[in-house]
């Protein structure tokens, strides 16, 4: 019997029957979607279950903690119901999800339940977000096109001024895919008359700096290494390089150079499979923007996933990146979940609108939302008038949280806020406000401690966060914060 080849050996032993893939999207299993039929495609070859879940359809019907299941009913608008184990579960998030609350609230769901997410809310979230993404890059040192928000005609000119008050520019609403929503403006009249006709459908916008280039690069990166990149060639009537827009597509081989700004800007993104394009202007490398739902339909490059030197495989099809893709998730030690980063018992949390507050972060705490305490609460019909410190906000009431405090049943009104910590800013965080005396102003649940990925130490705090200790209980300048009643 000959031998099999070491490289077929290590194939056979990653592939696994008892994973279970799940597929959030907008479509439907028959429709044409082209990356979810791959991974279907990918996964029966290989004996895996995947489910391709409609999200406009489909709703938890069982989220069973203690099992580590849950139960997702009417994936594809045909009653069909599944259970999923979410320690074997690897979660792909397409781009629609994130087009309303049912989908976000599923993504939240599967994530905070424990599955192996591609990717993240907050991965996601960046990359669909133009300018969080930029803001990213600029904080990460990496080399992208001047950018600004614009809101109205007077930050309109002023923006354009600051980017070198040249034309053509860039105008981009901040989300969109496939290159709908960008525009290349020649005059300030053609620049306004843009910025005014978008405005009038409330779309947010950004206002870039125009770098010319003839073709630019779509790299997939995966878990920190490359997967496969494809340069993009613009059709001659339009200067967008995406494929959907006509562009032709040919195997790209990175340059080393080139391979550390696209991996630097992947470790930017916070997703762990992203799409990074960048295009070479004079010799200089610009990382252009990052897609969390890439798509694979083009001519690729293939790199060697398993070999850290990020060696060059050649010429791919599609369906053959899909298939290295697999070969390197089906492996149990490129699906741990990135709690790498420890945290204290303690850490300073800013919200928004807000300002610092005083964080325990409890790892036992299993309660709906965090909780808030606050000076007043008014909850009149979907609305709640909430006030902290002389500070007042309007939210809309998102549910009841109903936790258990000495022997008694606290009914806490759940709001959305947003809040940074660790440098990151996290949308539509779910806090449960209430007036009653607590050890802790602000006390974070586990569901929110998965969103920030840390692992806790019960034996220090500020590990993450600043704070500026002072024995009046002005824990910061200018913001006075009670000092928490357990310290």
């Amino acid at each position: 019997m000959k031998a099999p080849k070491f490289k077929e050996f290590i194939s056979e032993k990653v592939e696994r029957s008892d994973i279970q893939v799940a597929v959030l999207t907008k479509v439907n299993a028959d429709s044409k979607s082209v990356v979810s039929n791959m991974i279907l495609k990918e996964c029966k070859r290989r004996n895996i279950a995947c489910h391709i879940i409609n999200t406009s359809e489909a709703w938890v019907s069982k989220n069973d903690l203690e099992k580590g299941t849950l139960l997702v009913s009417n994936i594809d608008g045909e009653d069909t119901e599944i259970e999923f184990e979410l320690s074997k579960t690897i979660c792909f998030t397409r781009a629609g999800v994130l087009e309303d609350e049912t989908g976000l609230a599923l993504l939240s769901t599967f994530e905070n339940a424990g599955a192996f997410m591609i990717n993240t809310r907050n991965g996601m979230l960046t990359c669909d977000n133009k300018m969080s993404a930029y803001i990213s890059f600029e904080r990460d040192n990496i080399p992208t096109p001047r950018t600004a928000l614009i809101s109205n005609e007077k930050g309109l000119l002023h923006a354009h001024e600051k980017l070198g008050g040249k034309y053509p520019v860039i105008m981009k609403t901040l989300t969109g895919t496939q290159g709908i929503g960008v525009s290349i403006v020649e005059s300030e009249k053609s620049m306004i008359s843009v910025a005014q006709s978008l405005w009038k459908f409330g779309a947010a916008l950004l206002l870039q700096e125009f770098l010319k280039f003839d073709f630019d690069v779509r790299t997939i990166v995966i878990d920190g290494r490359v997967l496969a990149s494809t340069k993009r060639i613009s059709a001659k009537k339009d200067f967008r390089s995406n494929r959907h827009r006509e562009a032709t597509t040919e195997p790209y081989k990175l340059s080393d150079d080139e391979t550390k700004v696209v991996l630097d800007a992947a470790r930017s993104s916070g997703a762990y499979m992203v799409g990074v394009d960048h295009a070479i202007v004079d010799g200089n490398y610009y990382v252009l923007e990052c897609n969390g739902s890439p798509g694979i339909g083009s001519n690729f490059s293939l790199y060697n996933t398993k070999l850290r030197d990020r060696s060059y495989a050649g010429k791919a099809t599609p369906d053959s990146v899909v298939k290295e893709l697999f070969n390197y998730l089906t492996q149990d030690v490129h699906r741990k979940h990135s709690f790498t980063k420890e945290a204290g018992f303690h850490e300073r949390i800013t919200i928004d609108g807000y300002g610092p507050v005083r964080a325990k972060f409890d790892t036992g705490n299993g309660t709906q939302a965090s909780m808030f305490t606050v000076d007043k609460i008014d909850v009149s019909g979907k609305i709640v008038k909430w006030e902290k410190d002389g500070k007042k906000f309007t939210s809309k009431l998102e549910g009841t949280s109903e936790a258990t405090r000495m022997n008694q049943i606290d009914k806490r009104p759940i709001v959305f806020v947003d809040l940074t910590f660790n440098n990151k800013f996290y949308t539509d965080v779910p806090i449960g406000l209430t007036t009653k005396d607590s050890r802790s102003t602000f006390l974070i649940n586990r569901d929110l401690l998965t969103r920030f990925k840390v692992n806790v130490n019960p034996n220090r705090k500020f590990v993450l966060s600043s704070w500026i200790e002072r024995s009046d209980g002005n824990d910061t300048r200018g913001v006075n914060l009670p000092l928490d009643k357990d310290e």
